[in-house]
Order: structure tokens, then C-alpha cells, then sequence
């Protein structure tokens, strides 16, 4: 067996490298596992990795046992003052604002694993320490490069952290009885002590409003971010809305929509996707490779200027608001919507806008996609049929499940009249008021804000899916001449 001052050597120059590195020393010196767990997002380090479950598992049952009735583990040979023995050789250390899980081998001695688990416990206490030195000044770089990306810096902020991804996920939360221990939390969450990569995630106070910008690809993220949010929401009493994932041009827009779906969260439903749409949107089911390769044909004429003034015009709805975020006047703005719009085919068509909003927010093909799609002749008419008939209908009958045929009708009729509600009612024979009634009336069953561009293209696509020869205005119930009222509520 190696000596103690060989092991706490090994410890220290462990420390040196890393957190993980650390934890793995830590279990390779009690010749079992060990575990770092933070309340919040559970197993930040752990060596192996399958120990993870057990380690998270243990640090909850021994924080429950400590807030019954004092530490336990009376008749535990390996607890000392501070730790728990949550049994079977495994030690649980309250350390920086998280568990230190370490589990014995059969062999180990109670006094090994008692040196070890105290070596450890300190060493992660110096890196704390060391770390909140940096905080400081972390925290206030992390307040400038999300301020200058608000903006439109985006070349700027770059130079600042050193390289920026093309996309981001927004997130802004409020309330809660602590604010500051919430920011705090999320804080350690997502930038755990020592394994901070290089600025996957920007955490700031903006105007009382805790900011989260997730970086990544044109792809969604990996939904990591989304599940620690989620739960600090519940731990802090915090409400909060999720933009769409946006290219880092409309950042802007991004911040905007989340501070709108904010509106919508309460106890129980504490954080709120923008679109309201989450799992149910058309590209969930949509093979990655397939869209991309689709995405990539249909808008591989537009320029990337003209790709940014399309998406700046779907997510605002205007023109002026797409130019004023561009940072370029109404005129190139219009005019770059124009040769956009040319080199499409044409955008007057509630079809080619829900082909377009998908398009935008399908994840970037590579060169390998866009060669292949290249050759591939005109991108399918209608973005359903990239997915078998069966699936689509699947997806198309849940998504407007909760619509009686008279709300869906109407709903179609709307869509395809892009949303204007005029043409809409003249059309269905409908009085303007009542018309706004259904709407929001589908909108409050549905769950969803229809005046989002992404809502209303998977609408629009879903209902075309289902469509048949009943599907059209004259098959509104009717009495008298006029459409029926079917509840007071409509």
C-alpha cells in the first residue's frame, strides 16, 4: 500500500490538473469511486463515469438524513465530524456548496479513506477559493460580451471571449425571494469550479432579469443548458421564458421573445418556450440529415445578408424592427427582401413562408450535405413529404388534436389568408370579433403564440397535411344564413 504522503502527493498534483482529475485520483485511491455532486445538476465530476447514479444517490440520501435529525451514520466506522456514511463504505462530505461522495473498496482502510476524503475535501475548498479570485471579474465579462452581443457587436464580442459560436439559445428569468442566490446557483451550475470550456454560456444580471445566452451551433443545443435552468427555476421560485434558438445576428429578436414568453410561466409551468411549440415542432421529426440537405437546396441561391434580413423579418414581423437590428437602413433592408424573395420563387404564399421558416431553422448541412443536395433537383414542395406519410400524419393529427373541425377550418382559412384577419372572416362568413374570438381561442388550447412565424408555418403545414374535401369554409355549421356560435366562450 502506498504511503500517505505518496497518496496525498498524488492528490495535490491531481488538484493541480483539474476537478476531474481529482475525483479520479480520489477513487483510485480508496480503490473504488468517487463523486462530486452539485444539488443542483447532480454528478459534476465522477470517477468512472457509471458511478455517477450511485453518487447522486447517495448525496441526496444523505442530505436527508442531516436535515432529519443531524449527521447519521451513528454506528458507521468511517464517518467522522462533517461527513455522513450513507453505509456500505461510502462517505458523503459537504464541500463548496456540493457533496463529496467517496466510496471504499473492500480492502481500504477506515483511516486511508478518512485521509483521503479530508485531502480531497480540502484541496477542492483551495480551488474554491482560487476560483472566487476570478469570479469576480468573470461575472462582469460575462455583463459586457452579452451586452455587446445585444447589440450587435458580435465581431467585438468575439475578440473579448475569443471566438463566438453561430447560434444562441436565450433564457431570462425572474422572481423568486433571493435573485442574487439564484444567479449564484445557475452560476455554479453551469460553469462548475475548474471546468469552465471556452464561453459555452453567458450567465448575467440585466435590469433585474437573469440572463442565460447558450451558445452553439445552427443546431439546437444539446438541451443540457435547458435542464439546469429548469431546475434551478424550481429550487429558486424563478419564472422564465426560451427563445428559438437564433443565428447570433438576431440576438436581439432572441432576447426580445424570451422576455415575451416569460409572460406566460407560473407555478407548475415556471419555464416557457417562446414558440410554445418545444417537442411538437415539425423538425423534431424530421430526419437531421434529410432537413439539412432540404435546407441547404432551398436556400442555397440567398447571400448570408439576405438569409439574416428573411429571419430578422419572420421573427419581428417588420421591416423597420429587421432593419433597425441589422443595423442597416429600411431601403436595404426592402431591397435585400426583394432579391431574396426572387431568388426563391416568391414569398406571397403561406406555403413558401412555412418552407422558409423551417428552412431557417433546420441545422446547418456540411459541405459532404450541400454537395449532395446540389444535384437532387428542386427541394420537396411541401416540407412534409421529407418524412413518410404515416409519421407526418401522426404528427400533424396530435399537434391540432385539441381543435373541433369548425376551429380548424377556421384556423386554416387564416393561415392561409397569412394571418390577416379581413380576407379571413369575409371568407368564412364570419363577423372580424368572432373571428379574433376562435383565435384565441385555439391559441389558449393549443398552447401557443400565434403570431410566431415558426407556430404558424407548423400549423399551416399540419393542417395542409390533414386536409380533405370537408375541410373548407361551407362546411361551417350554419343557422340562418350565418355561422353558428357554437359555445359562449367563442
Amino acid at each position: 500500500m502506498d504511503s500517505d504522503g505518496l497518496v496525498a502527493r498524488r492528490l495535490i498534483e491531481a488538484a493541480a490538473r483539474s476537478g476531474a482529475s481529482l475525483i479520479a485520483e480520489t477513487a483510485s485511491a480508496v480503490s473504488g469511486w468517487a463523486v462530486l455532486v452539485d444539488p443542483t445538476t447532480g454528478a459534476v465530476y465522477s470517477s468512472p463515469e457509471r458511478a455517477a447514479a450511485a453518487g447522486v444517490s447517495a448525496a441526496a440520501e444523505a442530505g436527508s438524513t442531516v436535515g432529519a435529525g443531524g449527521a447519521a451514520g451513528g454506528g458507521g466506522g468511517r464517518a467522522r465530524s462533517g461527513d455522513t456514511d450513507s453505509g456500505m463504505g461510502t462517505t458523503v462530505r459537504q464541500v463548496v456548496g456540493a457533496a463529496l461522495v467517496v466510496h471504499a473498496g473492500p480492502d481500504v482502510s477506515a483511516r486511508r479513506v478518512e485521509l483521503v476524503t479530508r485531502t480531497t475535501a480540502g484541496l477542492l475548498e483551495v480551488r474554491a477559493r482560487r476560483a472566487e479570485e476570478l469570479t469576480s471579474a468573470e461575472m462582469r465579462l460575462h455583463a459586457v460580451v452579452t451586452r455587446l452581443l445585444l447589440r450587435g457587436d458580435t465581431g467585438l464580442a468575439a475578440e473579448v471571449i475569443g471566438g463566438l459560436t453561430s447560434h444562441a439559445t436565450v433564457y431570462r428569468l425572474s422572481g423568486g425571494a433571493d435573485p442574487q442566490a439564484a444567479y449564484q446557483a445557475v452560476w455554479r451550475a453551469l460553469l462548475p469550479t475548474g471546468a469552465r470550456p471556452g464561453a459555452p454560456t453567458l450567465i448575467t444580471l440585466l435590469d433585474g432579469d437573469l440572463v442565460v445566452v447558450a451558445l452553439h451551433d445552427a443546431a439546437r443545443d444539446d438541451g443540457r443548458v435547458l435542464r439546469l435552468i429548469a431546475r434551478s427555476a424550481e429550487r429558486y421560485g424563478l419564472l422564465g421564458g426560451v427563445a428559438d434558438p437564433a443565428p447570433l445576428a438576431m440576438l436581439a429578436a432572441a432576447f426580445t421573445e424570451a422576455g415575451q414568453a416569460r409572460a406566460g410561466a407560473a407555478a407548475g409551468h415556471r419555464l416557457v418556450p417562446a414558440a410554445g411549440l418545444g417537442d411538437r415542432a415539425l423538425l423534431r421529426i424530421i430526419p437531421p440529415d434529410r432537413l439539412s440537405a432540404w435546407a441547404s437546396s432551398l436556400l442555397g441561391p440567398l447571400t448570408q445578408p439576405q438569409r439574416q434580413a428573411l429571419e430578422g423579418w419572420l421573427r419581428t414581423g417588420s421591416i423597420g424592427a429587421m432593419a433597425q437590428m441589422l443595423g442597416i437602413s429600411r431601403g436595404t433592408a426592402r431591397s435585400r427582401l426583394r432579391t431574396a424573395a426572387e431568388r426563391l420563387g416568391g414569398l406571397e404564399t403561406p406555403l413558401a413562408l412555412a418552407r422558409l421558416a423551417l428552412a431557417l431553422r433546420a441545422p446547418a448541412g456540411g459541405p459532404a450535405e450541400a454537395a449532395a443536395s446540389a444535384g437532387t433537383g428542386p427541394p420537396a414542395a411541401l416540407p412534409t413529404e421529407l418524412v413518410d406519410a404515416a409519421p407526418a400524419r401522426r404528427w400533424a393529427t396530435a399537434l391540432t388534436e385539441p381543435l373541433d373541425t369548425a376551429q380548424r377550418i377556421a384556423l386554416r382559412v387564416w393561415l392561409g389568408h397569412l394571418g390577416s384577419v379581413a380576407p379571413a372572416a369575409e371568407e368564412l362568413g364570419l363577423h372580424r370579433t368572432t373571428l379574433r374570438r376562435w383565435l384565441e381561442e385555439i391559441g389558449r388550447l393549443l398552447d401557443v403564440d400565434l403570431s410566431s412565424a415558426a407556430v404558424r408555418a407548423d400549423l399551416y403545414l399540419a393542417l395542409e397535411t390533414l386536409a380533405g374535401p370537408d375541410d373548407s369554409p361551407g362546411a361551417l355549421p350554419r343557422r340562418g344564413g350565418r355561422t353558428y356560435q357554437r359555445s359562449a366562450t367563442l
